[in-house]
């Protein structure tokens, strides 16, 4: 996952770009959740973590039965960074 990019040193030429960045990469093993229960579990780990505030939130129905909702375990993690 990439965040903060921004094109730096554009010049007429694309060849010449380049970028900051700060990225993420991991190895795991993905496993779509397939029960309510753990949809709604990870569901509120996500948006406790954009909210700020971690609890269990309301889902309709409906919703839980149509989204995906993909759980990764992580083997292993590493972060970079250019122009920062």
């Amino acid at each position: 996952m990439d965040v903060d990019c921004e094109f730096v040193g554009e010049s007429e030429q694309p060849c010449n770009w380049t970028m900051k960045y700060r990225s993420v990469i991991d190895f795991g093993k993905a496993f779509l959740l397939e029960d309510a229960q753990g949809k709604r579990r990870g569901l509120d780990i996500i948006v406790g973590h954009h909210s700020g505030a971690a609890h269990e939130y309301l889902y309709p129905e409906e919703v839980i039965g149509n989204i995906a909702v993909i759980k990764v375990e992580i083997d292993s993690l590493t972060g970079k960074q250019s122009g920062y």
